[in-house]
């Protein structure tokens, strides 16, 4: 009985983590791009595989320590709406010809769907830039 108890609590923590597992398949290093929206501090993520990139508020750290942080220090900030989010990832992403079309997440950490009107290689855009983001892009907040 104790065993079944434990398993459902074991899978119903792994649904209700879902967004913790698609967080964890970007890769936990430093981040691609620190961002300044404003006054704001952001840090960027390119996904491997899928046309995504992943925004976190704060100074730049490894994923995991980052997510700890926003957990902890912005847990009750709920100051930057939607367009903030967008505008972090549009620093990065039209640069290389891309824009975001979705915003999706809450608290801290927003996933961002792009796409690219032309064929980009995306990867190769993030290499070839990554240094030069890391040092900070800068970008004006948008207009309420």
């Amino acid at each position: 009985m104790v065993k079944r108890i434990a398993l459902i609590a074991a899978l119903a923590l792994l649904c209700a983590c879902a967004s913790t597992q698609r967080t964890l398949s970007y890769n936990a290093g430093m981040p691609d791009a620190d961002v300044w929206v404003g006054e704001d501090r952001y840090q960027v993520w390119f996904h491997d595989t899928d046309q995504t990139v992943l925004v976190q508020r704060g100074e730049p750290r490894p994923l995991g320590q980052l997510m700890a942080q926003n957990m902890t220090v912005y847990a009750n900030d709920r100051s930057p709406g939607i367009l903030w989010w967008g505008q972090a990832a549009n620093a990065v992403l039209r640069p290389i010809g891309c824009y975001a079309t979705e915003v999706t997440g809450s608290d801290q950490m927003r996933e961002v769907q792009y796409t690219c009107p032309n064929p980009v290689d995306v990867s190769a855009q993030v290499a070839a830039n990554r240094e030069q983001w890391r040092r900070g892009v800068r970008v004006a907040a948008p207009q309420s």
